[in-house]
Parts: C-alpha cells; sequence; structure tokens
C-alpha cells in the first residue's frame, strides 16, 4: 500500500512539474490567463476543477506547459523567438490588436507600425511581427489625409480640427481605436463631404454588413470577400472596401434588415473557437461581455471596433461554447436577462418619461489618471502603490462605466473624456461640441487646486466628495449629503416628536451642541467618563417617565458605546428608550457591536445609502462582480448612481438646472434630492432617516 501511495504521489509531482504555477492577479480571467500562456482555456479548466465557475485573486492556477501544446496551439507561432532587444517571427491571432501588442511587447503603436509598415491600415491575424528594440523610433510625419495624435489632443478636437463630426472621424478609424486616443496614433482624416474616396472605394459605416453591402452592390458575399481579405474575418465601420465592377442598387431596392441580420450570421465562418454574432437593438456591452463569459475588456480585445461602440448589425465574435451560453445559429441571442434592471418606478418616472434620445450630451471625469494610464493595468497598479487612496478613483470609475453601459441600452446619446487633473494649472478649457455637459469631480484632496472652468457651453458640476466653491459662471452641484445635513435631518424628525431628548457625551460639552439647542432648545445633557459610565442616579434623574425618551450618543468611541448602551437597556423596563446617532459614520461595526443591541433600543441614524433596497442592490453588486471579479467597493457605488443620474438628467428635454430643481430620483444606493443654497450652488439633501426595529429590521421613518 505504501509502495502505491509513493508512485502515485511522484506521478502527481512530475505532472506538476510539467505544468506551470500562475497565482491569480485582482480582475484577471481564464481567458487572459489563457493567452498570457498561449494554452486553450478547455486545457485549464481540466487542470484545474471548479475554474470553469470562477476564480480568486491569490490563488493559483495549473498552465499546462505551452512546450507540450505546440502541435495544436494556434495562440503562438511556433517559430517566434523573444530575446531583450526585440521579437521575430510572431504571428498575430484572432482578436489581437495594436494597443495589445504594443503593451505586450514592451513598445509604442508608432514603433510596431514602423517596423512593420504591413499593419499600419489593417492588423489582421496571420500577420507576421518583427520588432527590433535597438532601432531609434522614428519621429512620425502624417502624410495626406492623415493626423498623428499628440499629447492632449481629443476626438473632439482632432475632429473639430479638420471640419468633420467625431462620428466620422471614429468611423474612419474604428479598426484601430481603442477605448483611449494613444500618443503618436495615425488617424485617418475622411473626406467631409462624402463616405465614399472615389468611385472604386466605400468607408463602411456604422451598422453595414456584409448582406446589405453585397445586395447594394449587386455581387455576392463571397465576391465582396473575394474582392476584400480584410472583412473576412469581421467587417467594421472604418474599413475601405473595392466595389470596382459593381453598380449601386441601394436607390433602387430596399434592404430587409430581419433578413440581413439571419444571412449573416448564416454566412460567416462557424469554424474555431467562434461564432460570428450580428448585435441586436438595445445591446450593450456590459450584456455581449456576459453572454460571451467573458470580462468586458477580453470581449473588446476579441472585437476591436466595440471600443468605439455597439452598434446593432455589427458582427462580433463570440466564443462558441461560453460556460453554460451556447449561441444559436439562426436566431438572436436572449439579452433579457444580463443587463442592470434599472428602476423607472415611483420616484424616476419623470426622469425616464421625458429622456431626448437625439440630442447628445457631454460627460467628463477629472480624476489623477490620464486615459493612457487609466487604460494600462500596469501604470494604474503603480500609481496605486505610490499612493493607495488612488484605488478609489479606480473603483469609481469602473462603478461610472456599468452606468455609462447602462444608459447606452436607453440608446441616450453622450460622449466620455477624462480630464487629468494637474495642479500647475489655474484655467481649464472645455472646448464641447454638445450643448450640455457635466463634469464630475470626486474626491478632490484640496478643493483650492480645483481650476478655474471656461467652457465654450453650458457645463455643470458635479462636487463628489471635494468641497468645491462655485462662481458666478459655473454651478457647483454637490451630490453627496454632508455630515451637517445629516444631523440637521435627524434633529429635525426629533424635534418633532413628542418626547424629551437627552444628549450623552464622553466630553465637557457636546460637539453638537450649539446646532442641538438651535433645533431643539429644551433638550438636556449628559456626560459620561472615558469608559462609558454614568454618574449614579444622573441618568434615572433625567428620564422622562411618562414621554418617550430619544437619547442622543454623541460620541465615536466603541467602548463608550458598549457601556452606555448596556446601561439604557438596563432601564428600559422602567423608561421608553430609544438611541439616536446623528451621523451615519458613528455607527459602530458590526463586527464590533451586535446588531441585537440596535434593535433593542429602536436605534435612530441618518444614512446616504440605502440599505432596504436589497434587489437592486443585489443586481448591481452581482454584476460588477461579473464584469471586475471583486465586490464594489463605497467608491464604485457612487460611481454608478452618481454618473446614471447625472446622464439622465443631462437627456433630459429640460436644463439640467430644471431637472435638478424638479426632480426627485433615487437609484441602488443614493437618493438625489437637490436643494438651492445660494445662485450658484445646490446641495443633494437626499438623507434616509432609519430605525431598527425588533420585529422587521431596517425601516426608514422619514
Amino acid at each position: 500500500m505504501l509502495i502505491i501511495v509513493l508512485v502515485f504521489s511522484l506521478n502527481l509531482a512530475i505532472a506538476q512539474q510539467d505544468n506551470i504555477v500562475h497565482s491569480i492577479k485582482k480582475g484577471e480571467s481564464v481567458y487572459q490567463i489563457s493567452r498570457q500562456y498561449g494554452v486553450s482555456m478547455n486545457s485549464i479548466f481540466e487542470l484545474n476543477p471548479g475554474s470553469r465557475d470562477v476564480i480568486y485573486a491569490g490563488r493559483t492556477l495549473l498552465i499546462p506547459n505551452s512546450s507540450d501544446n505546440n502541435n495544436n496551439n494556434n495562440n503562438t507561432s511556433s517559430e517566434t523567438e523573444n530575446n531583450a532587444n526585440g521579437i521575430s517571427n510572431y504571428e498575430v491571432q484572432r482578436g489581437e490588436t495594436k494597443s495589445g501588442l504594443s503593451r505586450r511587447f514592451g513598445v509604442s503603436i508608432a514603433m510596431l507600425e514602423q517596423q512593420n509598415p504591413h499593419i499600419v491600415n489593417m492588423l489582421q491575424a496571420g500577420h507576421i511581427i518583427n520588432i527590433d528594440k535597438t532601432i531609434a523610433e522614428e519621429t512620425p510625419v502624417a502624410k495626406e489625409g492623415e493626423h498623428i495624435v499628440v499629447k492632449g489632443e481629443t476626438l473632439w478636437g482632432i475632429a473639430r480640427e479638420n471640419g468633420i463630426s467625431v462620428a466620422q472621424l471614429e468611423a474612419a478609424n474604428s479598426g484601430q481605436l481603442s477605448e483611449f486616443l494613444q500618443i503618436g496614433q495615425t488617424l485617418i482624416i475622411p473626406d467631409k463631404n462624402s463616405v465614399t474616396t472615389n468611385s472604386d472605394e466605400y468607408l463602411v459605416q456604422r451598422g453595414d454588413t456584409k448582406f446589405e453591402l453585397s445586395r447594394r452592390f449587386n455581387m455576392s458575399i463571397a465576391e465582396l470577400e473575394a474582392k476584400n481579405p480584410h472583412i473576412v474575418e469581421m467587417l467594421m465601420a472604418g474599413h475601405r472596401i473595392d466595389i470596382s465592377n459593381s453598380t449601386d442598387i441601394s436607390t433602387t431596392e430596399d434592404t430587409n434588415v430581419e433578413t440581413a441580420s439571419t444571412e449573416t450570421i448564416n454566412s460567416t465562418s462557424q469554424e474555431g473557437d467562434y461564432v460570428d454574432y450580428t448585435i441586436q437593438a438595445q445591446e450593450t456591452l456590459y450584456g455581449l461581455s456576459r453572454k460571451a463569459g467573458m470580462s468586458m475588456e477580453d470581449l473588446m480585445e476579441l472585437n476591436p471596433s466595440l471600443r468605439v461602440a455597439v452598434n446593432k448589425g455589427d458582427t462580433i465574435k463570440m466564443p462558441r461554447n461560453p460556460g453554460e451560453f451556447t449561441p444559436s445559429e439562426t436566431a438572436p441571442l436572449d439579452n433579457s436577462s444580463n443587463e442592470i434592471e434599472i428602476n423607472t418606478n415611483n420616484r424616476n418616472a419623470s426622469l425616464y418619461a421625458n429622456l431626448n434620445t437625439v440630442s447628445a450630451t457631454g460627460l467628463y471625469f477629472y480624476t489623477p489618471f490620464s486615459s493612457q494610464e487609466l487604460s494600462s493595468p500596469e501604470q494604474r497598479q503603480k500609481m496605486v502603490d505610490a499612493d493607495p487612496n488612488q484605488q478609489f478613483y479606480i473603483d469609481f470609475f469602473q462603478g461610472a462605466q456599468i452606468a455609462i453601459d447602462s444608459a447606452k441600452a436607453l440608446n441616450l446619446d453622450f460622449d466620455v473624456a477624462l480630464i487629468k487633473k494637474n495642479i500647475a494649472k489655474s484655467k481649464l478649457e472645455i472646448n464641447s461640441v454638445h450643448k450640455k455637459n457635466a463634469l464630475l469631480v470626486p474626491f478632490l484632496d484640496n478643493a483650492s487646486n480645483f481650476p478655474e472652468i471656461e467652457s465654450s457651453q453650458n457645463i455643470s458640476i458635479i462636487d463628489i466628495e471635494s468641497n468645491l466653491k462655485s462662481t458666478d459662471s459655473v454651478k457647483v452641484y454637490a451630490s453627496l449629503p454632508s455630515k451637517e445635513q445629516e444631523k440637521i435631518k435627524t434633529l429635525n424628525y426629533l424635534a418633532l416628536q413628542n418626547a424629551r431628548v437627552i444628549v450623552v457625551s464622553n466630553l465637557e460639552q457636546s460637539i453638537n451642541k450649539e446646532l442641538i439647542q438651535n433645533i431643539i432648545p429644551n433638550a438636556k445633557y449628559l456626560k459620561v467618563d472615558n469608559s462609558g459610565n454614568f454618574s449614579p442616579n444622573t441618568l434615572d434623574n433625567t428620564l422622562s417617565t411618562n414621554k418617550p425618551n430619544y437619547v442622543i450618543l454623541d460620541s465615536d468611541k466603541t467602548s463608550i458605546f458598549l457601556n452606555s448602551t448596556t446601561t439604557l437597556m438596563s432601564k428600559l423596563s422602567n423608561y421608553n428608550i430609544q438611541l439616536v446617532l446623528l451621523e451615519s459614520s458613528l455607527l459602530p461595526k458590526q463586527n464590533e457591536v451586535s446588531d441585537m443591541r440596535f434593535r433593542v433600543l429602536k436605534l435612530i441614524f441618518p444614512s446616504v445609502l440605502d440599505p432596504q433596497n436589497k434587489k437592486d442592490i443585489n443586481d448591481f453588486e452581482r454584476s460588477y462582480n461579473d464584469v471586475f471579479g471583486a465586490s464594489p467597493s463605497k467608491h464604485a457605488l457612487l460611481g454608478f448612481d452618481i454618473t446614471l443620474d447625472i446622464l439622465l438628467r443631462l437627456s433630459q428635454d429640460t436644463s439640467f438646472e430644471n431637472s435638478v430643481n424638479n426632480i426627485v430620483s433615487e437609484h441602488p444606493h443614493l437618493r438625489f434630492e437637490y436643494k438651492k443654497s445660494n445662485e450658484t450652488n445646490y446641495l443633494n439633501t437626499g438623507i434616509h432617516l432609519l430605525q431598527y426595529n425588533s420585529n422587521e429590521g431596517l425601516i426608514e421613518i422619514d
């Protein structure tokens, strides 16, 4: 028996030596890891039972040694050679992008294109890449009809400079655009007056399909692909296609969109690990990523066109077997269960009833990250290592990304841009092409560093824990209620009750005494020692026997909370006592104090976050976890609710300020009930006043 065990152990050890041990990092997926090592996902699943369902950061995966998979591995050319000075004979795989390859090989996109001119117009599967890092990067010179991106430029600015729309610029460059512009990137500047460059060439537009184009130019799909091999894998907006010797019959024959979608799916390649899928109406990046069983980032790597837009009628690659999902070859995929169900009832009815899906708006984020830094995991981690507080911004923006995707599902039209904060600049010019815009400013550590805003169009500044000061020309909307407002909300409620109010603190004088006296002049004050104990008989002498007693505990020390509430609970047989906290931050953590104590004393406290909206909260947490592989932090919750609310208000038929004045909204975690504090400042007063109830748990009492 011992011999059998030893042989088994030896075989296991040998098997593990044949494999690579990979430590899973936060945000990684099996798809990403398989691409990193050049192996299939199924080979990882076989070695790691359970990884098909979920993987966890901090744990390890066994990866089959790629040298054992060279015969059937299609991800890396067997002739590829890597060394410190470069790479030779790398074969481009399906779904790879210039941006991804530049990060992988540690060179710029300009260097990648400089040494591989055959990929300048379009990177295709099968292209061979060679890079010599000892060669100096040449300063690129733009040819006629091209533009080379420099630091600080945006699509809006480039489009405006060349007298074209952003949509035209995106369409002409969708094959190479990622989520953010890259410095040194060469963009095609299309003809502002026509989408056709000459009689033998056509520039593919958003929504075009192979079926529609074949009918329009009177040729079969096979003939169209034979003339244009670069569209065999995928047709994308911005492709230039050869239509020579064809006839444009679009003016004489209508195209049946429904037939086109079915024909596109049936006529495209179904070989390998992926199948072609035609995007249906109102589908979003988030929904498609869930159907594919991949993260949004992985799906965009596989389908670069998704970085620009999710357009009805576009054909994308989807995994053939993504877990339980099996795509139909003849019917659109059901999207009903993949989106966050947005609450359009009650308070939000007014917002959703008047959405304008025609006019576009602008959404800006003022953060410590540039677009390039946010899109680079390595640079993000470097900044977080230097300052852990930078993670707040990443979490906020990740929550905002889900809100942006949800807003797209409502057919809202808006553009998003990041502005990197620079304390050396005293003025920030925003040149927007849209009539309505909003700038979100989260977690600014020093409001005095916030620059003066100059905008060519109307812009609203959204303060998120930044304490910004308004000016005559720019209005500031504080999206989160302040601690002062929490206190006022709670004290106003107590003042309306026919009850005795007792303030307990461990200081010589209550911190909030002045505020309490202004709202409840007849409040009583008691002091406890540093352990939370009352002087003999002082509590009994203060409590009322014929009225409810609201006891405000004005301390943030857990030991004082425990001892003083123990004394209060001992008095419940003789007095009607309820405990009150004036700030949500004073609520002890549940691992320090059992909520049974809260229930017994029927604790009342204010809260900016609404813990009762469990369905919407759970839907958001599930969706966030599916996308980012982690539970959302408080900052991610803020990113989702605030961004979604701002986009909905920007998309109203009325002005942003009018929507703030007249509409109260409520999302999974936050209520937005703005009040005007002066001519240029608005404060969100949407605070929930909650009470622990022994029978019902938490209830809202005001």
